[in-house]
């Protein structure tokens, strides 16, 4: 992997990481389109690690108000559109928990199958049809009348079953966890917060568990180190200003750019790969 490919596809990570159009998805389109080979598990791994820390740095007041807040029993703070209401820290805590398991039996499951038939354009542009599908779902359905503090279990689970969806290349993981939110009546702002709230356990275990399974396949010293740790820096710093620009667009626009923007470029995919590109 040459040094274009790896800064490349880190822009395209840590930009789309956060914006519901499927950051797995463009990291293997953008491969396919410079006709570059195939990054390798252990760049995705180590590239979702970089926005990993990306969204810990952003909302690292409620990480640590959730730490502090589960040794001594405390509140966690949720911000400025929760009306300056507040969430016993233990019963976010779990309520993340509980949303990140069928992500990870879902994972656990299907990671070969995922490996051999679905890292393909064609599969993508298939499932970025999908992605559209939910974003249209997502800013026609639910009255956007509840904020993040009135999340129960029921809530966790369904936006923890959408975010399991997205362990396929094409679905949007932030896509199908804000649609789940906001057609349970999520305004748009909670919708997102709860999405990058629960990035941290899919990105740490997700890209932790790839880098793992990569090395334990091909060891220490047939990585490119080097290559791995510029994409992680670059991702790590786009995907912190992807947070801010989506938080910024939702509470002043609408959905329908990324609607548009999905179907478009799946069409576009499958169109290209039918007439043999």
């Amino acid at each position: 992997m040459s040094t274009i490919q790896a800064i490349v596809l880190a822009i395209i990570q840590g930009l789309t990481e956060f914006l519901p159009v499927s950051s797995s998805g463009h990291l293997i389109l953008g491969s396919w389109l410079f006709d570059w080979p195939d990054q390798g598990l252990l760049f995705d791994g180590a590239v979702h690690l970089g926005t990993l820390g990306a969204v810990l740095i952003y909302f690292r007041s409620t990480w640590i108000s959730l730490i502090r807040g589960c040794l001594s029993g405390g509140v966690v703070p949720l911000g400025e559109k929760s009306g300056g209401q507040s969430v016993p820290a233990i019963r976010l805590l779990w309520l993340l928990v509980l949303a990140s398991v069928p992500l990870a039996i879902f994972g656990l499951l299907l990671k070969d199958t995922l490996e051999e038939h679905l890292r393909t354009p064609e599969a993508v542009g298939a499932f970025l049809l999908v992605t559209s599908a939910m974003l249209i779902v997502a800013e026609y359905a639910g009255n956007r009348s509840r904020t993040i503090t009135s999340v129960g279990v029921k809530d966790s689970l369904v936006v923890g079953l959408a975010q399991a969806a997205a362990i396929i290349p094409g679905i949007s993981r932030s896509g199908t966890t804000i649609a789940a939110g906001m057609a349970s009546n999520l305004d748009r702002d909670s919708a997102a917060r709860l999405s990058f709230l629960l990035a941290v356990p899919a990105l740490g275990g997700s890209g932790l568990f790839v880098v793992i399974d990569a090395l334990t396949d091909r060891g220490l010293d047939s990585a490119d180190w080097g290559q791995v740790g510029l994409g992680a820096v670059i991702s790590f710093i786009t995907g912190y200003a992807a947070i801010a620009g989506f938080l910024w667009l939702l509470r002043t626009a609408s959905l329908k750019p990324f609607i548009a923007y999905t179907a478009i470029a799946g069409l576009a995919v499958l169109i290209a790969r039918a007439a043999g590109a």
